[in-house]
């Protein structure tokens, strides 16, 4: 049931004329959710509802942000006084059933809307283009992250969800996805490249979870995550072009029109890569002889479906969440050990 939303969130970016990645991210987002709910049957606790919702909180903000531009200041301000709202009903909960952990949260994200929630003055803008002082910044958008990692407003959301993280870690079990995932989150806040340490907590979650629940799903996993990492870190680490000088038209501060062109050349025609070609072939061989080896029909179809992504090329978002979406299907696939049915799953008796 989880690996449903989570497949098609994974899936259906790979088309160019396919649904946004916020609308994608929230289809993931709902899986994990539903999988996170039946941990909690196993592991009952505040950190569900915490985790409920800073997570909704967090894909209804990114899914406005895509109307941003239409509402304007109207939507810093809905933002605001929703957020308002939520930390108030975090407050009365945790009066009322004395969570010391919830009221933490509450305190932290009103503290977080109050100080990092109200954006900078908008500046009038309508896709590529935008209308500002000649002296302002210019966003150094990354075609390949599909974001601005430099000046991105934070998103004081992501509090809750650290809360319900720091909910879940009780005395004496605190794993270290736990503190690669608070690092994460509350690093966000200041720069969005400390989102990078989600990715380590969700490795190093996924293998306590192999330790539990071992199969297909955990390798599966982690050349996915490969694949979708590469493609970021050549585009960090490649050599940058020089940005575009604007001169200032004098003391009067003209408004000017800044035209940004974020490729450098324009495609045709479908190209392919001789070498992401060769790396697609390899994995899929390799896939393809260890689902022989392990009897998996999903690992050799997953091992198909990239060698076939591979050989359409341009795709907009890479292979890699091919491999994601079947190790999704692996891990739904795939039985719990009878502990876990008999109520084990985390250690002790539920």
């Amino acid at each position: 049931m989880w690996a449903l939303p989570v497949v098609l969130g994974l899936v259906l970016p790979l088309w160019e004329e396919g649904p946004p990645v916020e609308a994608s991210a929230a289809l993931v987002i709902a899986g994990v959710l539903l999988r996170a709910r039946q941990a909690h049957a196993e592991r009952p606790g505040a950190w569900f509802p915490l985790l409920v919702t800073g997570s909704t909180a967090v894909a209804v903000v990114w899914s406005g942000e895509l109307v941003e531009f239409r509402l304007g200041p109207a939507f810093d301000l809905w933002r605001y006084l929703v957020g308002l709202a939520v930390a108030i009903g975090l407050g009365c909960w945790a009066w009322r059933a004395r969570y010391r952990t919830v009221a933490v949260t509450a305190a932290a994200y009103l503290a977080a809307i109050q100080y990092l929630g109200r954006g900078a003055e908008p500046v009038a803008e309508f896709g590529w283009t935008s209308y500002g002082p000649a002296d302002a910044a210019v966003p150094a958008f990354d075609p390949v992250l599909g974001v601005d990692l430099s000046a991105g407003q934070p998103h004081p959301e992501l509090v809750i969800v650290a809360g319900a993280v720091f909910a879940h870690a009780r005395p004496g079990r605190v794993r270290p996805w736990h503190v690669a995932a608070l690092a994460g989150l509350l690093g966000s806040l200041w720069h969005q490249g400390a989102m990078a340490l989600l990715l380590v907590a969700a490795v190093l979650a996924a293998h306590d979870l192999n330790a539990r629940r071992p199969g297909a799903w955990y390798p599966l996993l982690m050349v996915g995550v490969g694949l979708a990492v590469w493609p970021v870190l050549d585009a960090l680490t490649a050599p940058a072009w020089p940005e575009p000088v604007i001169e200032d038209p004098g003391a009067e501060r003209h408004a000017v029109l800044v035209a940004g062109a974020w490729s450098t050349s324009a495609a045709v025609a479908p190209t392919v890569d001789h070498d992401e070609l060769f790396l697609a072939v390899v994995v899929a061989a390799g896939l393809a002889v260890w689902s022989w080896r392990r009897r998996s029909p999903i690992v050799l179809l997953t091992a198909l479906a990239h060698l076939g992504g591979a050989w359409v090329g341009d795709l907009p978002v890479g292979t890699g969440p091919v491999v994601l979406a079947g190790a999704a299907v692996a891990l739904a696939t795939t039985a719990a050990p009878r502990a876990a049915q008999n109520g084990w799953a985390f250690g002790w008796n539920t």
